[in-house]
This record gives C-alpha cells, sequence and structure tokens, in this order.
C-alpha cells in the first residue's frame, strides 16, 4: 500500500492532474530462481510468493479509491472539466496468476506431467500458494534435464522477480555407484586369499570400472614380484593393474588380497582397501574404504610352558628348579613371561614356611628358548618334623609376544618322607679298638624326624675276624635291636670281642644296620653310612722280646782270678705261644772284651710259654786301676720273625772300689795357641794378649803343669817327678761355648765330645773346626802316673778366642753363610802322565777360621753322623773328602796319603805339619788347605764307570744329534757343598750352610748304547728315574708310535693322570703342531723302583718325525707303611721330563694307487707263505723283521679284495734295492721328481738293481763280497707252485748285504711289474725281451763301465715314462726291517770292496782323522782297518779275475753311488 500523486484521465479527454491515490496492491513472485529434483521425488513443489496486501479492500470514498485489483475501470467524464467524485469499485476477493511450463532438455509428459491447473489463486489473506510438478521415475539413468515454470497473467495482483524458475531434473539414484559392503574385513593369517566384495547399485545397464587397492597400516604390503621378508600381504597398487570391471547389468565383483602366511609371530595388523578413479560411476557414499585387519596368527605365537607338569623336590634340597619353555616358529622377537606361586586349594604348602613364595618376570631375549628359575624350599632344620608331601602351584601370567600354552600350571610337590624320615647310619667308616678292652662300640646316629621311637638291627658279618674266636655274634634278629626314644639321636652299637692270650695280626668285621622301624606314619630307613668296619687290634697280645733293664752295674772283682756274674734278663710279654730265638751278644765300650769280661754271642731261645731268660755275663778282674768302664748288650730280631725286639741295648758298668789314683797336677793348665806354644815359658808372653786370647782359625794346645813348656815348670816340674806323673798320659778334654752375645751374657761351657773322621777331641791339641772367633775354650786334664793310674782332674782357666786376630778371617766379621766356590770338571786326555784317560774333579773354596769344608757328590744331612768316624760314612759318600785315603773305594780320592800341601816348602806356622800334636789323619785333610792364600783345593780323578755307579753321576742327551747313530752326550755329576761349623748351642753339635751345583761334561757318544743304558731325567729334578726306548715304528695311518719303559728311582710310580694335578704328557719344539696320545700298558706290582711299560701315539701323521721329544711323566709318592694297590694310592708330584732324540721318517704308502695298479707286494720270511695263494692272508708275517742271513721272500699280487687275480697276470719286471742318506725315505711322485730306488738321486746313499727280468747280465750280484742271491720266481724251480698262480709273482734275494752298512739305515726295495689280462698276457708280457739288451764287444767295455753311472741314471726317468695304467706297468716300495739283536758274529765286520765305499766314509774321511778324543787308539784302529781292507781288495780282485766274463760279455754292475753327495754324516766309520 502507498500513496501516489497521479493524473486521472477520462475517455472524454478530460483528466484529473495531482490526484492523491492510495494503493492497497499484491505481488506475486516465485519463491526461488532455480530447482533441483530428484527423479526418485516424483513430485517437485513450486512455491508461489505473494506479498503486499493480502485481504479483501474496496475502493475507499473521500475523492480516494481503495484499489484491490489489479485492473482500473475508468469512467468516462461528460464534457467540460472532470470533477473527482465518489464512485464505486467493486470488491474483489481472491486474486491469481496463470502458471505454466517451458520444456527445456526435459519433456513434458515424457520427464515431468504437464498439469490441467494453469493458475494458482490466492484466497485472502494467503501469503504463498504451492503448485507442484509431478516427476517421471524411468530407472534409467540420464544426465541432468531441465524445464522452466512461468508466472502469467496475474488478476489483482502484479508479478516481480522472479516470475520465473528453472527446475533441473537430477536422477542420482539410478546413477550406477561402487562401494565397499562393509568398512572392515577380518581374516587369518592362513587364509592365502581374502577376496573383497565390492558392489554397485543404481544404473547398471551400463560397464563401470574402478581401481581397487591397497593402503598399508600396520601391516606391510609388497609387490609380487619381490616378496620380502616380514612383509604381510601382496599390495594392490593404484594403477591399472588392480582395475575391477563390472559388465551391463553385474552388480558384484570381489577385490583379490593374497595375504602372507609367514612364520614370524606378530600382533593384530591391518591395512586398508580403498576404491578409487571409477569409470561409468561414482564411489558410493558408503564405504569406499575398508579396514582389513589380520588377526594375530595363533599358530605363530610363541608358547609359554612349563617343562613338567610336576616336579617333586625333596625338603632338604633347598630348592627345586624349574624351566619354562618357549617354542613357535617364531623366537626373533624379546618375550616375557610372569610366573608365580600361589597355594593349592585345600592349603597344603605354605609360602613363608614351606617354600619362599615367587612373583618373577623371566625374560626371554630373541633366540632363547628356555629360561630356569628356583623356588627356595624352606626345611624345618631346627626341628625335622615328617609332614609329608606338601604342594603347592606355580602358574604363568601376562605373557609378552607369545601365549600361555600346556602345561600353564605346574604342581611343586615338597617331599620330606626322606629328609626328615627317622635315619639311622653309623658316625664313622671305620672304628677299631684292642682286644684286651673287650668290647668295640661303633656310634649310630639317629637323624630326621626325632619326635618319633625308632629302631634298627646292628648285625655283625665276619671277614678276618671270626665268630666265637674273636667276637660275639650280633645275629640279624630283634635280638640285635637298637631302639631311639623320642628325643634320642646316637645310640652305641656295642660289640663284645673275646680276649685271648694269642696274638693276633689286624682283623677285621663289618657291622650292618638293617630293619629299620619307626611309628611315624612313613615308617624309618638307614642312611648311606649304614655299614662300617671295625678293626680289632691285639696290641697287649703282641709277642715282645726286650731286656730286662737298659741299665746295669757289677763291681770288678778284687782279685785275679775271680769272675763277678752280670745277670741280664732277657723278657718276653704277650703270646707265649710260639718260638721264638734271639741272639744276644756283647759289644765294647770303654770295657774291653777278653780283658775286663768275656764276650758272649749265643741263642736265646723262648719255648712255648716262656717268658724269661737270664743271660749271664762274667765280668774279670783286670789288674789296672781304671776308672768305670762300661760295655754293652745287643739283642738282635727275632730268627723266627714272631716277636718285636724292643729295649734291645744295655750298658754294663764295671765299677772298681779304688778306681782313682790318687795323683794330680801342681798347678791349673793353660790354653795357648799352637802358634805361641814354644813361646809360653818367655817372660815376654806371660800375660800377653796372645796368651790370653789365641787367633781363631789355629788349633789350640792344653799346657799342663808337667809339661816342659808349662809357664812355671821350673816350679812343679819337681812336684810331677815326685808324683811320678807321665805327662805324655794325661787324660785329656775340652770344653766350649759359644761366643757371647751383644749384651755380654756368655753360654755354659759345653763338652765337645764329639769326634770327626779326621780329629778327636781327647788330645792335647784341639782343632780350629771345634772354635770360633770369641768362642771361650777350657781344657780338662786328668794326671795319670807312670803305672798308668788315673789321678784327679783339673780343668784350666776359660780362655777366649780372639776376636781381632786370626788366619783367615771373613770379609766382614760377624757374617755367617758361605762364601761361592768354583768346581770344573775336565777330560785329562791320553796325554797326561800319571792320570791318563781319566776325568779331572776339581773343587776350590775359600778358607774362614773355624770352618770344615765338606764335598761330597750325594746330598749332605746328618752331619753329626756324617762327620762322625761311622762306618756309614763310607758306604753313602763314595766320592767326598769325608773318607781318608784307606776309606776310598775308587782308584783316586781327593784325601791322599800326603801330609802336606805341596806348594808349600816348609812350614808358614809353628807346628804345622806336627803330627804328634795333630795326628796324621788331620794332616792328611789340612794338606788340601793353602792356609797363606786361606783357599781349600780338592783334587780327585775318576773314570766314567766310577762317575756313573759311584758318584751319583747321569747320562742325559742335550738335545744336540751329530748324526744318525751318534748324538750329542752329557755327563751330569751333582755336587754338594757345606760350610760346616762347630756349634755347642746347635742341634747335633754343627751349623752348616749347604750349597749345591752340578758340573756337566758333553762328549758324542753312540745313540745305540744310550738306549740301552737309558735317559735319565734332569739332574734339578726333585725325583729321579730313567726311561729306556724300546720301539719305535710307524703304523698303518702313517703315525709315530714308540714304546718305552721307565725305572722309578724313588718309592712310588710314574702314573699317566691322577685328579690332583695334571696329566703326563709327550710333546716335542721341533714339532710344535703335533700332538700325542700317551698311555700307560703295564708297571710291575709293588711301589719299590717299579718298572713300567709305556707307549705313544701321534694324533696324525707327518713325513718326518725327527726331533727332540719331551716326555713329562707325573710322579706319585707312596708312603713307606702302604702297599701296592690298584688304583694306585700315592702323592703326585711336579712333572718329571726325559728328552728323547729320535730320527724318524715315515714310509708308509709311498707309491700312489696310479702307480701301484691295485696291486699289494709283501715281503715274507716264510717259504710257505711265499708259496701259497694267499687266500687266507699273510698277516703279521708280512710285517716280520729279517735277521742276517735269512732269505726275504717278495711276492707282488693283484689286490685280492676285488677278486681279479684271476682273470689278471702279473709279471715282476725289475727290482731295485736302495738306502737313504740322512733317513731319507724314497719316494715314487714322478710329478715331483722323486722315482724312488729307480734313479740316482743325493738323497740315496746307496743303489742297486738286483734284478732285471729282461737284462740279467746288469744286475748287480754283490755288495762288496756278500751275494744277493737275488732270484725271480720264474727262474726258482722250486716256486712251480707261485708261478701258476695267476696275478701273483715272486722274487727272493738274502739279507745279508744290507747288514753291511751301520745300524740306522733303512732299506727298501722297489719293483717294477707288469699286470694284463689273460687274453693279454700272451703277447710277449712276462716273456723275456731282447729291447733292453746290449751287445758290447770287448773293446768297448771299459768305457761302458766307466759310464755306467749315467746309464743308469738316464734309464730311470725311461723307466718312469712307462709306468701307469696306460702301459699296464705298476711300481711298489716296501720298506725291508731288519732285526740287528740276532745279527752274526762273524762275516759282518769286514771292509767294503772297492767300488762300494758309502760316500760318508769317502767325504769325511778327512774330519775324522781330527778326531783326538780317543788318541793314538783310533790311529791304531784305523791301522787295523786298512790292513783288512787292502787283504779284502786283493782277495776281492783274484776272484774277480777268476770270475771275469769273457770280452764279448756284457756289463757288470756291482752298485751305483753318488760320489759326488758331500754328506756331514761321519756315522760309517
Amino acid at each position: 500500500m502507498g500513496l501516489t500523486m497521479a493524473m486521472v484521465c477520462f475517455a472524454g479527454g478530460n483528466s484529473l492532474k495531482n490526484q492523491q491515490f492510495r494503493l492497497t496492491w499484491a505481488w506475486i513472485s516465485i519463491e526461488k530462481q532455480s530447482y533441483v529434483v530428484d527423479e526418485q521425488d516424483k513430485v517437485l513443489e513450486v512455491v508461489l510468493i505473494r506479498r503486499g496486501y493480502l485481504g479483501e479492500t474496496p475502493l475507499s470514498a473521500g475523492g480516494r479509491r481503495s484499489i484491490n485489483s489489479l485492473q482500473l475501470f475508468p469512467w468516462r467524464c461528460q464534457k467540460g472539466p472532470c470533477q473527482l467524485s465518489r464512485f464505486d469499485v467493486p470488491v474483489i476477493k481472491r486474486l491469481w496468476a496463470g502458471i505454466g511450463t517451458l520444456d527445456g532438455t526435459a519433456e513434458k509428459d515424457k520427464d515431468f506431467k504437464g498439469k490441467s491447473q494453469k493458475q494458482v489463486q490466492f484466497n485472502p489473506g494467503q501469503a504463498s500458494a504451492v503448485w507442484k510438478v509431478r516427476v517421471f521415475t524411468d530407472g534409467k539413468y540420464e544426465q541432468s534435464e531441465t524445464f522452466q515454470i512461468a508466472l502469467s497473467e496475474p488478476v489483482m495482483g502484479v508479478l516481480e522477480f522472479p516470475s520465473k524458475a528453472a527446475v533441473e531434473i537430477v536422477d542420482p539414484g539410478d546413477e550406477s555407484r561402487v562401494f565397499i559392503p562393509q568398512g572392515s574385513f577380518t581374516t587369518e593369517e592362513d587364509i592365502g586369499e581374502l577376496l573383497i566384495p565390492v558392489r554397485r547399485s543404481g544404473d547398471v545397464s551400463e560397464e563401470l570400472m574402478v581401481v581397487c587397492h591397497t593402503l598399508q597400516g600396520t601391516a606391510k604390503g609388497t609387490i609380487p614380484t619381490s616378496v620380502l621378508s616380514y612383509s604381510d600381504y601382496i599390495s594392490r597398487p593404484e594403477d591399472p593393474s588392480s582395475l575391477l570391471r563390472f559388465d551391463k547389468d553385474e552388480r558384484e565383483k570381489h577385490c583379490r588380497v593374497v595375504v602372507i602366511d609367514d612364520s614370524l609371530y606378530e600382533g593384530d595388523e591391518s591395512f586398508n582397501v580403498t576404491l578409487s578413479l571409477p569409470v561409468g560411476g561414482r564411489l558410493g557414499t558408503e564405504f569406499s574404504t575398508a579396514r582389513v585387519t589380520i588377526l594375530a596368527d595363533a599358530d605363530d605365537a610363541p608358547v609359554f610352558y612349563f617343562g613338567e607338569m610336576e616336579y617333586s623336590v625333596d625338603e632338604s634340597a633347598g630348592y627345586v628348579e624349574v624351566r619354562v619353555w618357549r617354542t613357535g616358529t617364531d623366537l626373533s622377537k624379546a618375550a616375557a613371561v610372569t610366573v608365580r606361586s600361589r597355594k593349592t586349594d585345600p592349603v597344603s604348602a605354605e609360602a613363608g614356611q614351606d617354600y619362599v613364595g615367587i612373583s618373577q618376570n623371566l625374560d626371554f631375549a630373541p633366540g632363547v628358548n628356555m629360561q630356569t628359575f628356583r623356588v627356595t624350599i624352606l626345611d624345618d632344620l631346627g626341628k625335622p618334623a615328617l609332614e609329608g608331601t606338601e604342594k603347592f602351584e606355580l602358574v604363568l601370567r601376562l605373557p609378552s609376544s607369545g601365549v600361555i600354552g600346556e602345561p600353564g600350571r605346574a604342581m611343586v610337590l615338597i617331599n620330606d618322607s626322606l629328609s626328615d624320615l627317622p635315619k639311622m647310619q653309623f658316625e664313622k667308616a671305620l672304628y677299631s679298638g684292642e682286644e684286651s678292652e673287650g668290647q668295640i662300640s661303633a656310634m649310630v646316629k639317629r637323624s630326621g624326624d626325632l619326635s618319633f621311637t625308632s629302631s634298627v638291627r646292628c648285625y655283625t658279618r665276619q671277614g678276618s675276624a671270626q665268630v666265637v674266636e674273636d667276637f660275639e655274634e650280633r645275629p640279624n634278629t630283634d635280638g640285635s635291636l637298637i631302639t631311639f626314644l623320642p628325643g634320642e639321636s646316637e645310640k652305641p652299637c656295642v660289640l663284645k670281642l673275646v680276649d685271648d692270650l694269642l696274638f693276633e695280626e689286624e682283623e677285621e668285621l663289618r657291622l650292618r644296620l638293617g630293619t629299620p622301624k619307626s611309628n611315624s606314619p612313613f615308617g624309618a630307613s638307614v642312611g648311606p653310612q649304614e655299614e662300617t668296619l671295625l678293626k680289632i687290634q691285639d696290641t697287649a697280645d703282641k709277642p715282645i722280646i726286650k731286656l730286662g733293664e737298659v741299665k746295669f752295674s757289677v763291681n770288678e772283682p778284687k782279685e785275679a782270678g775271680q769272675v763277678t756274674m752280670v745277670k741280664i734278663p732277657v723278657l718276653r710279654v704277650g703270646d707265649t705261644s710260639q718260638v721264638s730265638v734271639v741272639r744276644v751278644h756283647t759289644k765294647d765300650g770303654s770295657a774291653t772284651s777278653g780283658e775286663d769280661y768275656h764276650p758272649i754271642s749265643e741263642d736265646v731261645e723262648f719255648k712255648k710259654g716262656d717268658k724269661e731268660h737270664v743271660v749271664e755275663v762274667e765280668v774279670l778282674y783286670d789288674g789296672v786301676r781304671e776308672m768305670r768302664e762300661a760295655f754293652t748288650v745287643h739283642l738282635k730280631p727275632d730268627e723266627n720273625m714272631v716277636a718285636e725286639i724292643q729295649m734291645t741295648k744295655a750298658i754294663v758298668y764295671i765299677e772298681e772300689t779304688n778306681s782313682m789314683a790318687d795323683v794330680t797336677f801342681p798347678s791349673l793348665p793353660r790354653v795357648v795357641s799352637l802358634l805361641h806354644y814354644d813361646g809360653v815359658r818367655t817372660k815376654r808372653d806371660v800375660g800377653s794378649k796372645e796368651n790370653l786370647q789365641p787367633p781363631a782359625g789355629y788349633p789350640v794346645v792344653c799346657v799342663t803343669a808337667c809339661n816342659p813348656r808349662y809357664a812355671d815348670y821350673d816350679k812343679t816340674g819337681s812336684i810331677c817327678v815326685s808324683e811320678h806323673i807321665n805327662d805324655t798320659l794325661t787324660r785329656y778334654r775340652w770344653l766350649i761355648s759359644a761366643p757371647a752375645g751383644p749384651d755380654g751374657v756368655t753360654s755354659p761351657m759345653r763338652e765337645a765330645d764329639f769326634d770327626t773322621f779326621f780329629t778327636s777331641s781327647k788330645m792335647i791339641t784341639l782343632d780350629s773346626v771345634y772354635f770360633q772367633a770369641g768362642s771361650r775354650v777350657q781344657c780338662a786334664a786328668r794326671a795319670v802316673n807312670s803305672n798308668g793310674d788315673e789321678g784327679l782332674e783339673l780343668s784350666s782357666p776359660i780362655t777366649t778366642i780372639s776376636q781381632e786376630e786370626g788366619m783367615c778371617q771373613p770379609r766382614k766379621v760377624g757374617t755367617v753363610g758361605a762364601e761361592p766356590f768354583s768346581a770344573k770338571l775336565r777330560y785329562t786326555g791320553a796325554d797326561d802322565p800319571e792320570h791318563a784317560n781319566l776325568i779331572k774333579l776339581t773343587v776350590t773354596m775359600p778358607h774362614i777360621d773355624g770352618m770344615l769344608p765338606v764335598i761330597s757328590t750325594r746330598p749332605l744331612s746328618n752331619f753329626e753322623l756324617t762327620l762322625s768316624p761311622d762306618g756309614t760314612r763310607v758306604g753313602n759318600h763314595r766320592c767326598s773328602n769325608l773318607l781318608d785315603y784307606n776309606e776310598v773305594n775308587t782308584r783316586y780320592g781327593f784325601i791322599t796319603e800326603a801330609t802336606r800341601n805341596p806348594e808349600s816348602i816348609s812350614e808358614t806356622s809353628p807346628y804345622q805339619y806336627s803330627a804328634p800334636l795333630r795326628s796324621n789323619s788331620t794332616l792328611r785333610f789340612y794338606r788340601n788347605l793353602n792356609l797363606e792364600a786361606c783357599l781349600w783345593e780338592f783334587v780327585s780323578y775318576y773314570d766314567m764307570s766310577e762317575l756313573l755307579t759311584d758318584c751319583g753321576g747321569s747320562i742325559g742327551t742335550d738335545g744336540q744329534v751329530l748324526n744318525l747313530v751318534q748324538s750329542y752326550v752329557t755327563l751330569r755329576v751333582p755336587l754338594h757343598v757345606s760350610y760346616v761349623f762347630h756349634s755347642p748351642v746347635g742341634i747335633g753339635g754343627w751349623q752348616h750352610f749347604d750349597l749345591q751345583s752340578e758340573l756337566r761334561l758333553t762328549f758324542t757318544y753312540d745313540t745305540a748304547i744310550l738306549w740301552q743304558d737309558g735317559i735319565g731325567s734332569p739332574p734339578q729334578a726333585e725325583l729321579q728315574g730313567a726311561l729306556y726306548p724300546t720301539s719305535m715304528r710307524i703304523n698303518e695311518q702313517g703315525r709315530l708310535v714308540v714304546n718305552f719303559r721307565t725305572e722309578a728311582r724313588f718309592r712310588g710310580l710314574f702314573v699317566d693322570s691322577h685328579p690332583a694335578t695334571s696329566k703326563s704328557m709327550v710333546m716335542s719344539m721341533n714339532h710344535p703342531g703335533l700332538t700325542f696320545n700317551l698311555s700307560l700298558v703295564r708297571t710291575e706290582p709293588t711301589y719299590n723302583q717299579p718298572v713300567q711299560q709305556w707307549t705313544f701315539m701321534s694324533d696324525f701323521a707327518v713325513r718326518d718325525y725327527s726331533g727332540t721329544y719331551t716326555v713329562k711323566l707325573i710322579p706319585c709318592l707312596a708312603a713307606m707303611n702302604v702297599e701296592y694297590s690298584v688304583p694306585p694310592v700315592c702323592n703326585p708330584r711336579e712333572p718329571v721330563t726325559f728328552d728323547m732324540d729320535i730320527r724318524f721318517q715315515q714310509v708308509s704308502d709311498p707309491v700312489a694307487v696310479e702307480f701301484s695298479l691295485n696291486t699289494q707286494m709283501f715281503l715274507l720270511s716264510k717259504r710257505s707263505l711265499w708259496l701259497s695263494d694267499g687266500s687266507m692272508g699273510f698277516g703279521q708275517e708280512s710285517d716280520t723283521a729279517f735277521s742276517e742271513g735269512e732269505m726275504i721272500y717278495g711276492r707282488v699280487m693283484v689286490d685280492p679284495v676285488q677278486n681279479l687275480g684271476d682273470s689278471f697276470h702279473c709279471s715282476i719286471e725289475k727290482v731295485f734295492l736302495c738306502t737313504g742318506a740322512d733317513g731319507y725315505v724314497p719316494k715314487y711322485n714322478p710329478s715331483k721328481q722323486e722315482f724312488g730306488c729307480l734313479a740316482d738321486s743325493p738323497s740315496l746313499l746307496y743303489r742297486f738293481k738286483i734284478i732285471d727280468k729282461a737284462q740279467p747280465e746288469t744286475q748287480a750280484r754283490t755288495f762288496g763280497d756278500v751275494p744277493f742271491n737275488a732270484l725271480l720266481a720264474v727262474d726258482d724251480p722250486s716256486a712251480l707252485a707261485l708261478v701258476k698262480q695267476p696275478g701273483s709273482d715272486g722274487f727272493r734275494l738274502d739279507s745279508a748285504p744290507m747288514f753291511q752298512v751301520a745300524a740306522g739305515r733303512e732299506w727298501y726295495i722297489h719293483t717294477i711289474y707288469t699286470v694284463r689280462s689273460k687274453e693279454n698276457a700272451n703277447r710277449g708280457i712276462g716273456k723275456r725281451s731282447l729291447e733292453y739288451h746290449t751287445v758290447v764287444s770287448g773293446d768297448n767295455l771299459p768305457a761302458l763301465q766307466s759310464r755306467s753311472r749315467r746309464a743308469v741314471g738316464d734309464e730311470a726317468p725311461a723307466l718312469a715314462e712307462n709306468i701307469g695304467s696306460d702301459n699296464n706297468r705298476g711300481t711298489n716300495i716296501m720298506h725291508i726291517a731288519l732285526d740287528r739283536s740276532r745279527r752274526r758274529a762273524s762275516g759282518t765286520d769286514e771292509g767294503l770292496a772297492d767300488g762300494a765305499l758309502p760316500r760318508e766314509q769317502s767325504s769325511k774321511r778327512g774330519e775324522e782323522d781330527a778326531v783326538t778324543v780317543a788318541g793314538a787308539l783310533v790311529g791304531l784302529l784305523l791301522t787295523v782297518l786298512l790292513g783288512v781292507a787292502l787283504a779284502l781288495l786283493l782277495r776281492s780282485r783274484q776272484k774277480g779275475t777268476k770270475k771275469a766274463p769273457k770280452p764279448s760279455g756284457s756289463k757288470h754292475l756291482v752298485m751305483v753311488t753318488d760320489t759326488s753327495y758331500d754328506s756331514a754324516d761321519s756315522s760309517e766309520v
């Protein structure tokens, strides 16, 4: 509605200007300019909007009109001006507008229905109206189609914009849509192919294509051409290769995805299958992408489970060990599982009481399939209680990277029925007791639950002890029960013994426990110590014979002719049922037999029941006044070896009523140095320092008051004469004490009652060995009258030896120890005028005051006995300065009869060589001391046998080998030197400082002799022994086999192993990679230096075994009271080493099969075997050793294993014989220029062609003048049986020529033969052929002889070229074993013929002439050998002249040798 100014014109031309009108109007339009309608909606509703005035409005009064229609109906005015006046307008209640459609791409009545309603009416108040158009659904997909709706001819309204609307008919419901019906899929890994459904909807009348591809998620994909590890499926790429094509009317397809079934354990993994790039349709609104989940493969999952379902453990075990296994195809990842313990239902074992609860993670590293854990079992140790079987469970929980399998639960059974069961056993395995005690108690202990009453039988089983005779039986009945009350843990089992009077050796029996019982619910048991050994000893009944007392005293008769009897009881205690015989004899002491008593030596027989015998000894009156005298009575062992001897020595003292004379010296004696003996009486010496303190290192003398050299002799001499004192009969004793300490405290004086082998302590002089600087010395002199009656003894004042002055003072005063000494061992040679061909032993050592040098080749000990005059010194130290000249058993000794030092012209000190004052034995010993130089020098001479047998020397190799049969050998002589000083406070009265050395002398020695005498152990070894090689060989595998025997020079034996130390072993420094297997073959059943047989074998083979082999054997010491047993009971010590030098090369299989043509060669000693058909084999006879003079039978035959002998013919053509130089082993290997014995070589010492079937005239007939006697079997009429055998041929030769060379040379035989089938055997093979014959005229004979070496040498390669399967010619080499132990005594020591001289002998002749060890003896021997050789040479030439062939004959080749070969081996002399 609005106001407007308008001009109203009327029809008559009248008009009204500026008329105000109020219009009430309506506007009609379409709601939207465009519509989109889906074909599936079927109806399109178009909304028309009316705005403006919506009511019923007529025209207004007062010149105003209300117009509510769409058209004005003007009235005509009359002529004249028109006046506005009120006029009525008809009221229009409704308005409408015309509406219709205009076709576009959509056509009326085809795509939509044209409506009959052409107008739209608006009622009063209606602001909108709906006009509907029906849309047709045809089911066919069409692109969008359009048509228009237009308004027209409005009534009572005005059209406004938009009055037209465009309508688009879309057909999405009919469009072809492709989709995946669901958003997720799950599948197993082993499905193989997964088919994802892809569907389409809508119009399916046309084709449709869509790409179905995969996208990686947690699952990894791979392209089909390169399937990678750890891939889960084969990818579908987003390209045409992944296209899905729908044909017309096809609604569903499958998208194929290949799932890889691997063995890896993986969790749930997923990937996406996506549709993209559709052609002929579109992607559906539903799932264009689907998630595919590959479920974890239970088959690949590692499975955790217990190793057992049940574990039984004893309560005392402390723990139970449980295994948890992890199995599966994929263990490459770390995994874990938790193991927990839990109670059973009902509760049995309690955690904390019976076991320690557990909740533990078991971590499995990649690749680990088993873990072990322990559960601690708690034992009721304090108070065992028998509880029976209790149990708890172990379960697996919370697996990581795996699953729990079966069994995932384990039951642990705790059983205390054994550990807490009342258990009874003996406390000890051994009990012993005396028969006299009457019983033996063996303690039986009970363990386990002690709250019950238990019992067990303790019964006897006799051994060497017998029932009734030795003990009362405890039978295996309830009468022998031992009952334990509750709480008791031990009870004795008492065995009563039968105590008789007969002595029996130690006897044994056994006590056993059995039939255990208890009132516990589980009974009782017997422990492992169910048996004990009882030893019954019979010490009380042991027969013992002894002297009744150890000291007897008897008074000497007072008158001549009277006899006093001393009765000495000989008692026997113990068993008196046997007969014993003992010898009782007397031995002189200070009393002399025949003068002071009648000696006895008689047998005392104890008969059955005898307990005592009395031996009487007559004591005589000797008429001499003397002090108490003594002799001893001795008891010898029982001759019947029944009784033991005790208290075997008794001293009988002969007392005199008036034994002491009433004489005594008028004054005290004095002690002075022998240096000052002459100056005792001079006034200047009286009270001088020299008298007060004698110098050290020189003897002191006891000067009595009756000695003319006494200081006051002018006063005492007359008294001595009046008292009839004979000073020459004076008895002397010496007392010594050690030097005072730094604090001035002195030691008590002790009597020097020990005599040495060269001096005495009861002489007027005391040797300097008894004291040292600072020592205090005192002499005691007993006067003796002219009748020989001893008087009273007087002691001199104590004299101190000077510390400032001495003969040979040490470099530093107060030091103890030993200065170094020098020892030499030298071979004198043949030129020494007095000691030719001996070994000189010189020992030089410095001297200090008071020193006594002791030298021996045996260990020094127990100097109280060693230095004494006792005779054991002579037996123990045969090469020592402890022996006086008359005690030496060897040719020479260190102490000679001379008493003066040869380097001293006269005495350098007073009374140095005075025999009356010092004794001859003392002077002989001190002859070796140069007092001026303070130097001892002991010299002696020995031969080799004395050094080895008497002096304890040994011979051993030092690892150097001169040649094949000689070795460098070292003589080792042990040397023990002790510096001995007298010590009044020392044990035994002597202190000593011991030094030890070893003297060595190296020389060459024959190896064969060495092996016979053995190899000694190193001298520095604590234990000694000897090793003797017995045999050596190389077995079929080429391994070295050495047999040897040992002799233990100690109480015990060598063992191959011992649990307390390592094993005995063999090793070689020359072959560090070679290992050996050492074994003990047999041993003598004794511990007293047994002889044992050993063998060792190398673990693999080498060609040359030469070198030094060290054998380390473990010594095992046995106690003196231990008897031999198996296994031995002994204590191991450090290994003892033996060095063995071996020169050995292997000779096994020298010819390859390609050259031997599968044949075998045998060397036999028995002719019968040689001629046999070989069907039974040849056994060990083919490996025999040939002694000198034996015939060697050689045989070549086709390998019988292949059973081809009957179809082949074998024929020997040539046979060669050779020996290598320096251990060389001939081999046949043409590729390495090794032709065995066929060709000359510098490595060959001798080479002979002993058989040539084609050219017998070229054979070597002899070696020297010893014939080979070689013959083919075809030429031996007696060998027809061998010749007729198919596939076999043979020869024979004498072994004597091979013994012409020294021991150690090995001989080898080399054959050439042909092997052909029978049909070809008659084509000249095996017959004597003329192709090798050479006709030689007499004029050309010398020239050919001189060229014989080259001719033979040129022949060998030609022979080698013809050997092989192509020419049916074979060859073989075999070692000839020689037994030299059975060598004949004659015919073997002759020299070699001219031209048969070995190369070593000719090339080293000058070198051997230089050997001077043997001196003139060698020269004489060479002269004799040359004479014999010349005689044999003339004889040989005479024989050769008689046997010389005619000039037209063929040449005669004796031997082939290489004279240009220079050998360093001189062992062939």
